[in-house]
């Protein structure tokens, strides 16, 4: 396949390339491999900000793959597909037993308008990095899973094992603790 202008998890690889690691082929493995790696590491490490863990996560997802990949049915699906299988590692990697309290019913009737103007106001700071640095393991991963990677409160439920109220209000109260941050 010529070199498109695609990248990320939306480059494209041949679908022999594919057939061949589904067979367990060394050489169209590396290929996968080599392709995606980039993709799969920024995204890992844009989820817990740790240059080492998310190399070893990386790795981990690759396994997991290579494993995994003779149940892909379409070629074309890889990108999302290996996107999906990244954001389930890492999270399973971090997920620890939370306490899902509903105490703040509040954060469950912020309408549309409101989500969007407290995104466009995160997106619009200078230093992002360091007002993350303030949120916990789970806020910043919530916060970097909806703005960077663009999962909908209702994907992100169904990825946590949430109700999607309550990673609305996990949300919100991430949205909140950031902005109190950054008034001062």
């Amino acid at each position: 396949m010529t070199q498109n202008a695609l990248t990320g998890f939306a480059q494209q690889l041949d679908a022999e390339v594919i057939k061949g690691a589904q067979a367990g082929r060394r050489d169209c493995q590396r290929q996968l491999f080599e392709t995606y790696q980039r993709p799969v590491q920024r995204l890992i490490q844009g989820m817990c900000r740790d240059h080492e863990l998310a190399r070893d996560l990386t790795q981990d997802v690759f396994l997991v793959a290579f494993e995994k990949v003779a149940q892909l049915r379409d070629p074309k699906a890889l990108g999302g597909w290996l996107k999906q299988l990244t954001v389930n590692t890492a999270l399973s990697h971090f997920r620890r037993p939370q306490q899902q309290t509903n105490s703040d019913d509040s954060a469950a009737q912020l309408d549309a308008d409101d989500w969007l103007s407290q995104t466009d106001w995160l997106q619009q700071l200078d230093d992002i990095d360091t007002l993350l640095s303030v949120l916990d393991e789970h806020e910043y991963q919530l916060i970097w899973l909806y703005l960077v990677e663009g999962y909908s409160h209702e994907e992100l439920a169904e990825l946590l094992n949430e109700q999607a109220a309550t990673v609305r209000q996990r949300y919100h109260r991430a949205l909140k603790k950031l902005r109190q941050r950054s008034s001062r």
